[in-house]
């Protein structure tokens, strides 16, 4: 194998600070609100090219929307765990409308395929077309997300057809030992790595530092499946979704007193239900709404607190979501440092206000 890295020479450039006033009003003359530049230090990233791997490691991440998320990115670094041992590359697999950078993630070689027509349901056909490409690749490892209607389902079918018994539910990888849950969490299996694995969050460390070549690969053909149909997600109640599996969360806090706002904006979002612990404790919430380290630990897209002031273990009980938005009236609560935009209000003013921009954006539309 051959691996070369390059550092690209730091850039002394400047960064355009926002002008939101001229956003609001292109035609403001120069004198009005001129651009601030600063001075912008952008760190060295490692450029990694690997020519001749000795074994490639076929990862397959879901995506959503287009992007990779937390999951899909600890997908990639433990497939970076096996390739790096193995002297390899790692093979990333995605359809043609992902748009994240593929190459920062770690992916050294891009396959992409056309999503199927309207009805296939994507693990039937998907599932021989990896397989294929293993076969063409010699692969020795293949990594999925341990979702059920997604990786999970992919994984096992793949499994089956190659007569292997994969690695479930794994949470630790390292070279020659992957750690599985097993007897529905209460216990662990340790066991080398097989052919097939399905990869829990927080399994590895997601690729940083360093982008990797991403060179693209001929497309994967598709085949078609005529004995299985499609019918689409099944609506259900968001409220309802276990909080380890929601998108999109808004929690309360002891700051929370209009709860009828509340439990309005979370159904008009379509958001699942989330509280600290001293809400739940007073019964505004089940108990399985609570969320930190004594209660569930979330990695959400987006998190929304509204007057929570930020205790450790509810902290602790965020660190993986994607975003954070924060409504509170103290401006130093810890809550309002961890967030990604912090409104420093009253959360009783904020919540119907958003509701009425919601609906406001909905006439429009």
């Amino acid at each position: 194998m051959t691996r070369r890295t390059e550092r690209r020479p730091r850039r002394q450039a400047s960064v355009i600070r926002r002008d939101p006033r001229r956003e609001r009003d292109p035609g403001a003359g120069p004198g009005d609100t001129a651009p601030v530049r600063l001075p912008a230090e952008h760190p060295e990233v490692a450029q990694v090219t690997i020519e001749q791997p000795e074994s490639i490691v076929i990862a397959v991440p879901d995506l959503d929307r287009g992007r990779l998320t937390a999951l899909d990115r600890d997908l990639v670094g433990a497939a970076r765990v096996l390739a790096d041992a193995l002297r390899g590359a790692v093979l990333v697999v995605v359809p043609t409308g992902c748009i994240d950078d593929l190459g920062s993630a770690g992916a050294d070689r891009v396959v992409r395929y056309s999503t199927p027509e309207a009805g296939t349901y994507l693990p039937a056909v998907l599932a021989p077309a990896l397989i294929e490409l293993a076969h063409r690749h010699a692969a020795w490892h293949l990594l999925f997300c341990e979702r059920p209607a997604g990786g999970g389902d992919v994984g096992r079918r793949i499994a089956a057809q190659l007569g292997v018994r994969p690695a479930a539910r794994v949470t630790s990888l390292a070279v020659g030992e992957a750690v599985c849950l097993a007897d529905g969490g209460r216990h662990e299996i340790v066991r080398a790595p097989p052919r097939v694995l399905l990869i829990e969050a927080g399994c590895a460390e997601p690729v940083t530092g360093q982008r990797h070549q991403a060179r693209p690969l001929p497309d994967l053909v598709l085949g078609r499946e005529p004995g299985v149909i499609d019918l689409g997600a099944v609506r259900i109640d968001r409220s309802a979704v276990p909080l380890i599996e929601a998108e999109l969360i808004i929690s309360a806090g002891a700051g929370v007193s209009d709860w009828d706002a509340f439990h309005r904006l979370a159904a008009r979002l379509g958001a699942a239900e989330g509280a600290s612990r001293v809400v739940c404790d007073l019964g505004h919430l089940p108990r399985d709404r609570q969320i930190g380290a004594s209660g569930t630990v979330v990695e959400p897209r987006g998190y929304l607190a509204f007057g929570i002031s930020g205790a450790p273990q509810h902290l602790q009980g965020i660190a993986r979501c994607e975003r954070v938005v924060a409504v509170n009236s103290d401006p130093h609560a810890p809550m309002m440092q961890r967030a990604d935009l912090a409104i420093v209000a009253d959360a009783q003013q904020v919540m119907p206000a958003l509701m009425d921009l919601i609906e406001r954006d909905k006439r429009r539309a």
